[in-house]
């Protein structure tokens, strides 16, 4: 029926759903070899209309570790610590956050520095208990399910499962809400969500999907649109 289909599996170690169906990684679509082309709206006057999160891991840990992040854009903020520009920046953040952080930035980056307390405290915690509690549903991952662990990738899993439970507490309250509509949420990726949107639902639509993913403005994403699923525009700026 020109359809297509998938299914996503919570069974993983840390409970971040994987979304493979018919030998297709939907999780993993390559955005510039055109792989994404293919997948167009259902609808005759529709169009593909994605969220995405902007800076998504770091304003969760962000929000652990009690580090207030000013208003605007994060990489922005972090640039002006790290004293070089924002695609550097953004850089820098994600390979601090999933790797090691060096001496210099713990003594020149308050974020960082208090991360590694945070890295420090859930690692002894694992060693001590034997298990990883997460934050929000208080869900444990077992040392005996886990192989070849240690304080950095103990970490990186508290991050994916924290990234998990945020996004299904926030879709228990969305989901309900777009019921009523023609236009579907058709693909939850991590940190974005993308939707099959029919025109005839309009901008109040988007701007109510907006308002519940951000969650009362915590999590700021970013908006784009296109006819298909490779071509899509930033359209953030109109609903600012």
């Amino acid at each position: 029926n020109g359809m297509v289909y998938s299914e996503y599996n919570p069974y993983t170690s840390t409970g971040r759903p994987s979304n493979r169906f018919g030998g297709i990684n939907f999780a993993a679509l390559n955005k510039k070899d055109g792989s994404r082309k293919p997948f167009v709206s259902r609808f005759d006057d529709g169009m593909l209309v994605e969220f995405d999160y902007d800076a998504y891991h770091l304003r969760l840990i962000g929000e652990v570790v009690n580090y207030k992040f000013p208003d605007g854009s994060v990489h922005e903020h972090m640039a002006k610590l790290y004293g070089v520009d924002y695609n550097e920046a953004k850089s820098l953040s994600f390979q601090y956050l999933y790797g090691h952080i060096p001496d210099d930035v713990l003594k020149s980056n308050p974020f960082f520095a208090k991360v590694q307390l945070y890295i420090d405290e859930v690692w002894k915690r694992y060693k001590s208990k034997n298990f990883i509690e997460s934050d929000i549903y208080n869900k444990k991952i077992y040392k005996n399910n886990l192989s070849d662990m240690n304080k950095n990738k103990v970490f990186n899993y508290l991050i994916q499962l924290m990234e998990t439970e945020s996004n299904m507490s926030m879709l228990t309250k969305l989901l309900p809400k777009i019921k009523g509509y023609k236009s579907k949420l058709i693909l939850y990726n991590y940190d974005s969500f993308l939707f099959d949107f029919h025109i005839k639902d309009g901008l109040e639509f988007i701007k109510m999907v907006k308002g519940t993913i951000e969650q009362k403005k915590k999590y700021p994403v970013k908006i784009a649109k296109g006819w298909n699923y490779h071509e899509m525009k930033d359209i953030t700026r109109k609903f600012k």
